[in-house]
């Protein structure tokens, strides 16, 4: 029971830290935010964030976890979508523009500040992992050895592709809906997918 306990606390802790500076990001820009802040925003101490998280880095870090959870589920949820099963490949897609509309102004606020590198390339990684195993499957499940691009070529491509339009999407003044964005993406990669696998 005191595990349990432990682990609720642990837990409500990092949630607090995360969440203040979430708030602190959304008054003022990444690189201006001190621990400091960020301990009196969550009301915790600098020990106890300092057992949790190296820096504020870290602590931004730590929230893609999350990101890559829901990610990992729209990704399995997908293979019951009707369609062709290369579509399947990019079944993150939609889950992943509903999550950056909820963000939208966290995002816009990183994706402008010192912090964008990080943003970038922790997406572009959660990204990367989810197509190359979709990739490596299709391939499998068409019992293809050859392919006219690498794997790993094709993966990232369609990764960096969707980085560009979530962040066209996201420093835009559009009121596009996710699943509208979802469906452009789609029309833009679809015919890749096929001439690859068809």
């Amino acid at each position: 029971m005191r595990g349990k306990t432990l682990d609720r606390r642990v837990q409500r802790t990092r949630r607090l830290l995360h969440q203040a500076l979430m708030s602190l990001i959304l008054e003022k820009k990444y690189e201006s935010i001190t621990v400091q802040e960020i301990l009196d925003c969550a009301d915790v101490g600098r020990s106890t964030f300092y057992i949790h998280f190296q820096d504020k880095d870290e602590l931004l870090v730590s929230g893609f976890q999350h990101l890559q959870s829901l990610l990992t589920s729209a990704q399995a949820a997908s293979a019951a979508l009707p369609g062709k099963t290369y579509e399947r490949i990019i079944g993150f897609s939609l889950a992943m523009f509903e999550h950056a509309d909820e963000y939208r102004r966290v995002f816009r606020a990183l994706l402008g500040s010192n912090a964008e590198a990080v943003v970038r390339r922790h997406i572009h990684s959660i990204l990367v992992a989810l197509v190359s195993q979709e990739v490596r499957m299709e391939l499998h499940r068409r019992k293809r050895e050859d392919c006219p691009v690498s794997p790993e070529l094709l993966t990232h491509f369609l990764a960096f592709t969707y980085i560009s339009v979530l962040t066209w999407w996201l420093n835009g003044k559009n009121s596009v809906a996710p699943k509208d964005m979802d469906a452009a993406y789609h029309h833009l990669v679809v015919p890749c997918l096929a001439s690859v696998f068809e």
